[in-house]
C-alpha cells in the first residue's frame, strides 16, 4: 500500500489568501513527508476526489470509465474505502473558466471536503489559435499576426502561463498540499494526425511543449508531481502520433479507454506522499 495519511476533514483549514500562500520562483521544491495509513484502513468514510479538467479526463462520463472513474477505482482497490467523485471537469472550458469557478460556492464547497484533488488545465484557449496558425480548415495562418504568423502562439502560450499560475495559487491557497493530495497531468497535443499531414506540428509544437513544460515547473514549487503524459503520448521528441498507437479515439483529442487507462496508471503511478 502507498504512504498516505488522510485527515479526511477537507480543505477548510488552509489558509483563503492567495497572495500569503504563493511560492516565490527562488523557492526550493518541497520535500514530501512519508505518513501512516491507518487512520485511512480504520476509518468508513469514503475518500473525497475533486477533479478539474474538460472532457479528455471526463469522457465517457461514467464512473467505471474515463480518467476520472478509473483512478477513483484505483484509490478505492489502493485504500479499500469508497471515494466520493465530485467532479468539476467541464468539457470545451478554458483555464481562464476554471480560475473563476475556483471561487465558485459549489466548488469552495467541494474542496472543504476533499481528500484528493485532480487537476488538468483545460485545453479550450489552444483551438483558436492553433487552428489559425495551421491553416485548419481554409483558415489564414496570416491571422495569427507577427512577421512570421506566430504572434497568436506567443500570445496563447503567455495568457496559459498566467492562468497556470493564478489556478494553482488559488487552488493551494484553499488547500494545501502538505495537508491534502494535489496531482496534476499534463496533456499531449490535440489533432497530431492532421498536423502531421500538414506538415505544421514542428510549427506549433513548441508552444504546446513550453505551456506542459510550465505547467510542471510551477507545480513542482507547491511540491505538486504532475504525470507526464505529454511524453508518454508524443514520445521523447514530441512528433509521435498518439491515435496510431490505439491511445486517442478518431476524433484526435479524447483518449481511448486504453489511453485513459494508462493516464490513470500515470497519476496512481505517482504515489500518495503529501507535500513536506
Amino acid at each position: 500500500m502507498a504512504v498516505f495519511a488522510l485527515a479526511l476533514t477537507g480543505c477548510s483549514s488552509a489558509s483563503t489568501d492567495t497572495a500569503s500562500t504563493a511560492i516565490p520562483a527562488e523557492a526550493t521544491v518541497p520535500t514530501t513527508t512519508t505518513l501512516s495509513t491507518s487512520a485511512v484502513a480504520s476509518d468508513e468514510e469514503p475518500l473525497v476526489l475533486v477533479a478539474f479538467g474538460d472532457s479528455l479526463i471526463s469522457w465517457p462520463d461514467r464512473p467505471d470509465a474515463g480518467v476520472i472513474g478509473l483512478y477513483a477505482g484505483m484509490l478505492e482497490e489502493e485504500f479499500g474505502v469508497p471515494v466520493d467523485v465530485r467532479s468539476r471537469a467541464v468539457w470545451g472550458s478554458s483555464p481562464t473558466q476554471l480560475l473563476n469557478a475556483l471561487g465558485s460556492e459549489g466548488v469552495q464547497a467541494d474542496l472543504a471536503e476533499a481528500d484528493l484533488v485532480l487537476l488538468e488545465i483545460p485545453m479550450g484557449d489552444s483551438a483558436g489559435p492553433f487552428s489559425t496558425a495551421t491553416g485548419w480548415q481554409g483558415r489564414d495562418p496570416a491571422d495569427c499576426g507577427g512577421d512570421d504568423n506566430q504572434q497568436c502562439l506567443r500570445d496563447y502560450l503567455a495568457q496559459n502561463m498566467a492562468s497556470v499560475e493564478a489556478i494553482l495559487a488559488a487552488l493551494t491557497a484553499t488547500c494545501d498540499p502538505s495537508e491534502t493530495l494535489i496531482r496534476a497531468l499534463d496533456v499531449y497535443q490535440l489533432q497530431v494526425e492532421d498536423q502531421i499531414t500538414m506538415g505544421t506540428l514542428q510549427l506549433t509544437k513548441p508552444y504546446w511543449e513550453a505551456a506542459q513544460a510550465f505547467l510542471e515547473e510551477t507545480s513542482a514549487g507547491y511540491g505538486i508531481p504532475v504525470a507526464q503524459v505529454y511524453e508518454e503520448f508524443m514520445g521523447p521528441d514530441g512528433t509521435d502520433d498518439p491515435q496510431g498507437r490505439e491511445l486517442v479515439v478518431a476524433d484526435q483529442r479524447h483518449p481511448t479507454q486504453a489511453g485513459a487507462q494508462l493516464i490513470a496508471e500515470m497519476i496512481h503511478d505517482l504515489g500518495y506522499d503529501l507535500a513536506g
